[in-house]
């Protein structure tokens, strides 16, 4: 079964958006609580990203889940954007507490 997204198109939009904001591939990962390994391996197409690492590389990259796997910009509404925070604000308040049960 042939594969529906393009994994190296969405590896480049994470290393496109990673350098606009002058990260490095160890700071990304940092961020992203993943291996500077696996964030190379995304950025090549050469493995796939669960949700949850998207989840965390969105979340790293000030990004949409939309633009990093189709490269769609989307535009929202108030009451969207309004509920996008919220979530965003649930998502860091969750990454905070995942940070702390990080292992060294």
């Amino acid at each position: 079964m042939k594969d529906i997204l393009d994994y190296k198109a969405v590896g480049s939009r994470v290393r496109e958006r990673r350098m606009k904001l002058n990260l490095t591939q160890e700071q990304l990962a940092e961020k992203a609580n993943i291996s500077p390994a696996f964030v190379g391996h995304i950025e090549r197409g050469e493995k796939k990203a669960s949700l949850e690492t998207m989840s965390r590389l969105v979340m790293a990259l000030g990004t949409t889940m939309d633009y990093l796997v189709l490269g769609i910009n989307c535009r929202c509404d108030q009451q969207t954007c309004e509920l996008y925070n919220d979530l965003q604000e649930l998502l860091d308040s969750y990454g905070k507490g995942m940070q702390s049960r990080r292992m060294p």
